[in-house]
C-alpha cells in the first residue's frame, strides 16, 4: 500500500470513495480517504455497485470496539471484504473464524507455541536467515528487498512445521494469490478463480502432509494441531486442514512489509538512509508496524442490531474495522504521518484487538526486531534504487519489489 501524509486539513468526497477498490491502495491515496472517513463519518456505508455493502469504521476506538466485542460482532462469517460474496466455509472450524468459547479452546492449546518465550528461541536462528539474506547485497549491487526478505516469515512457518525450504517459494506465491488474487504478479484470470485455485493448492499440499505427519508425529507444529481437542473430540480432517491454511497465510502478512517500509521511509532529502541507531530498537520495532499496517482491515459481522455514531448498522450486516486507519489516528497519535522511533506510548492496533489479537505476535515482533538489528550491524547505509512496487490488496499492505543498495558497514580489523 502507498503510505502518504496528507496534509490534515485535506478532504475527499464521500461520494467518490471505494474502499474495496484495490488500485486506491496500490495507486491511490487511501490515507486521505481514511483521513476524510474519522474527521466526517466515522461510520461510513459503502456501497457496491454488485455485490453486498459493509459499514466501515475508521477510528482507533471504534477498531478496537469491533474486534474485541465478540457478543456484537462475529468473525464466524467471513473476516475480509473478498468473503462478502458468500458464506466463510471456514466458519466456526478455524481459529481465526471462530468465536468464544470454540475460540479459547484452540487458542489455549496453541499459545505455548506461539509465546514469547517460543518466540525468543527463534531469535538467534532468525537473525542467521537475515545474515545470510542480505550477505550478497553487501557488494553494493542492487538488491531487490522486498523479495528477499517476504522469505523470512514463510522460512519460520516452514520450521515451525517441518516443512521442506524447497516448499518455501511456491508456498509464498501461492499465500499471496489467496490474499492478493487481483495482484498480475501472483494470478491470471479472475480473482475468484486465482483465489480459489490458491486455497485448494495449499489444503492439497497440507493433505498429503498430514498423511505423513500421521505416520510418523514429531515435534512440530502440524503433529501438536493433531493432539487439540475442541467440544472434547479431535479436530476433523477439515479442521486441521484450514488451521494449517490459516497459520500459513498469517505467515506472510506482517515481516517483510513492516521491513520494507521502514527501508523506504528512512532515506531523507538527499537519498541516503542511516540507522536510528540512537533510538530503543523496540521502539523501532513498534513504529515500523505502526507506520506499515501490514493487515489493512478485519471484517466481522453484526450478530444483533447495533448503534454507533447515531447510525443502526443492522443484525448481519457486515462491518470493517480498518487498522491501517486507527493507527494513523490523530486523536490518539500526535503527528500520525510522521515515522518517529521514540514515539511512546504506541497503542497500535496492528496485530488486532480482543480475543482474536493476532497470535503469532511474538513471532512477527521479532522478525521485525532481529532483521534490524542485523541490517544495523551490517550496514552503514542504504538507498532506493528503483520503484516500490505495491501488491494489488484491499486486504493487505504488501511490497512486490522495492531495489535498494546498501552500503556494507567499516568492519574495524581486531
Amino acid at each position: 500500500m502507498r503510505i502518504t501524509a496528507p496534509d490534515p486539513r485535506d478532504r475527499v468526497r464521500l461520494e467518490s470513495i471505494d474502499l474495496a477498490d484495490t488500485a486506491l491502495y496500490a495507486e491511490g491515496d487511501a490515507h486521505l480517504v481514511w483521513q476524510t472517513l474519522r474527521a466526517e463519518r466515522p461510520l461510513f456505508w459503502q456501497s457496491r455497485p454488485s455485490g453486498e455493502g459493509f459499514w466501515a469504521v475508521t477510528s482507533l476506538k471504534d477498531v478496537r470496539r469491533v474486534l474485541s466485542d465478540h457478543k456484537a460482532f462475529t468473525s464466524e462469517a467471513g473476516t475480509a471484504i473478498a468473503m462478502l460474496e458468500g458464506p466463510d466455509p471456514a466458519g466456526g472450524t478455524m481459529m481465526q473464524s471462530t468465536d468464544p468459547p470454540r475460540h479459547h479452546a484452540y487458542r489455549r492449546q496453541l499459545a505455548g507455541r506461539f509465546s514469547r518465550h517460543a518466540a525468543a528461541s527463534q531469535a538467534e536462528w532468525v537473525r542467521s536467515f537475515v545474515r545470510k539474506t542480505i550477505e550478497p547485497a553487501l557488494d553494493g549491487e542492487v538488491w531487490d528487498a522486498a523479495a528477499a526478505l517476504t522469505r523470512l516469515p514463510m522460512a519460520v512457518a516452514a520450521r515451525m512445521m517441518d516443512l521442506p525450504d524447497e516448499d518455501i517459494d511456491p508456498l509464498i506465491h501461492l499465500a499471496f494469490a489467496s490474499l492478493a488474487p487481483g495482484d498480475p504478479h501472483f494470478g491470471e484470470g479472475s480473482e475468484q478463480e486465482t483465489a480459489l485455485s490458491a486455497h485448494c493448492e495449499i489444503i492439497g499440499y497440507f493433505e498429503e502432509r498430514l498423511v505423513e505427519v500421521r505416520k510418523k508425529p514429531g515435534g512440530d507444529l502440524i503433529s501438536h494441531l493433531l493432539t487439540l481437542t475442541v467440544d472434547g473430540r479431535p479436530l476433523t480432517g477439515s479442521e486441521l486442514l484450514v488451521n494449517c491454511l490459516s497459520l500459513l497465510l498469517g505467515a506472510v502478512v506482517t515481516t517483510a512489509q513492516a521491513i520494507c517500509a521502514t527501508l523506504a521511509v528512512l532515506p531523507g532529502p538527499g537519498g541516503e538512509g542511516h540507522w536510528p541507531r540512537d533510538a530503543p530498537l523496540d521502539g523501532l520495532v513498534d513504529e515500523a508496524l505502526r507506520w506499515s499496517s501490514p493487515v489493512l482491515h478485519f471484517m466481522r459481522r453484526a450478530r444483533t442490531d447495533v448503534e454507533m455514531h447515531g447510525r443502526t448498522i443492522r443484525a448481519g450486516e457486515a462491518v470493517t474495522a480498518w487498522i491501517a486507519s486507527a493507527n494513523r489516528d490523530d486523536a490518539v497519535f500526535e503527528r500520525p504521518y510522521e515515522f518517529d522511533p521514540r514515539r511512546t506510548p504506541n497503542p497500535h492496533v496492528v496485530f488486532g484487538a480482543g480475543v482474536h489479537r493476532c497470535i503469532g505476535a511474538n513471532f512477527a515482533r521479532v522478525m521485525v526486531r532481529e532483521a534490524f538489528a542485523e541490517l544495523m550491524d551490517a550496514t552503514e547505509s542504504f538507498s532506493i534504487a528503483g520503484g516500490y512496487v505495491h501488491l494489488l490488496s484491499n486486504e493487505i499492505a504488501g511490497c512486490v519489489s522495492l531495489p535498494v543498495r546498501l552500503r556494507a558497514a567499516r568492519r574495524t580489523a581486531r
